[in-house]
């Protein structure tokens, strides 16, 4: 299968690139505004310009649409309408043309904004309605995820949007990290795992979260939302071991997600979680 995969330079690229590598037969086409040292066919494009965007989807199948810019970095506002809004357009026109069968549309969980309405919505699912009112980067990824929809409903290419939690390197070890697992943390090789499954799968037309697993349910909402340390030693007693160690619990939790999506859809099942990095820290 001839697949193309946008962004192949960047962290995400590169491990997604790795993977379906690993898992062989497929034929990768890989873009990004750098070079990249590689073995596969490789077009440096950027999306923002369309006669640059309109031959990368010639003879490929699938696409994995990862390139974007995020708020790891400054940006300005053109930048994220350049790279996000009209990149994205400009290449979902190209594959709608091209004929390709599907897109995986990597989106983000600030698509759907941050913050929720109350605790009635802990832990946030894909039924939640958008409101990415934060930043543009949020803005920037709903706006793409509405171009997947609007090239469905026209031209019938089909799509799959990933919603991953951030994944922005980091020291894996320190409890900042950890914690994060708890909410809107995951580790890159997860979702990496993540986008082979969806190229593999026969999913489509709908988003779909990505995120780690955590033992929150909606009981939990309450005290998420007030007493997030309550709710953390309930579920993780040897947590205790952090506050003796001068770590502050957190006393909100309000971005934390429910996975069941991509656990029944993709057979998604995320390696690190915050148990397992606990574990770690009180064997150091």
């Amino acid at each position: 299968m001839k697949a193309l995969i946008t962004g192949a330079a960047g962290v995400l690229g590169k491990a997604v690139t790795a993977l379906v590598e690993q898992e062989g037969g497929y034929d990768l086409r890989l873009s990004d505004t750098v070079p990249l040292d590689t073995p596969h066919e490789f077009v440096a494009a950027d999306l923002a310009q369309s006669e640059e965007v309109k031959p990368l989807c010639d003879g490929v199948e699938q696409v994995l649409h990862i390139a974007g810019i995020h708020p790891w970095k400054s940006y300005t506002p053109k930048q994220y309408i350049d790279c996000n809004i009209k990149g994205t357009c400009n290449l979902l026109q190209a594959a709608a043309e091209a004929g390709v069968k599907r897109v995986i549309y990597t989106s983000s969980i600030a698509a759907m904004g941050y913050i929720p309405d109350g605790p009635e919505q802990l832990p946030m699912d894909e039924t939640r309605p958008c409101r990415p009112v934060e930043n543009l980067y949020g803005v920037s990824k709903h706006v793409g995820e509405q171009f997947c929809e609007m090239f469905r409903h026209n031209d019938g290419l089909d799509y799959l949007a990933l919603r991953p939690a951030c994944f922005i390197p980091c020291d894996e070890q320190e409890p900042g990290f950890g914690l994060g697992l708890l909410g809107s943390r995951i580790q890159v090789s997860d979702v990496a795992q993540a986008h082979l499954l969806a190229l593999q799968s026969e999913a489509k037309n709908q988003p779909v979260i990505i995120a780690t697993r955590t033992p929150f349910t909606e009981a939990d909402g309450p005290a998420l939302y007030s007493d997030a340390r309550s709710a953390i030693l309930k579920h993780f007693p040897e947590a205790i071991a952090l506050e003796q160690a001068g770590i502050k619990l957190p006393e909100q939790i309000r971005t934390t997600y429910n996975i069941a999506r991509a656990e029944q859809l993709l057979g998604y099942r995320p390696q690190l979680n915050f148990e397992q990095w606990l574990e770690g820290w009180l064997a150091r």
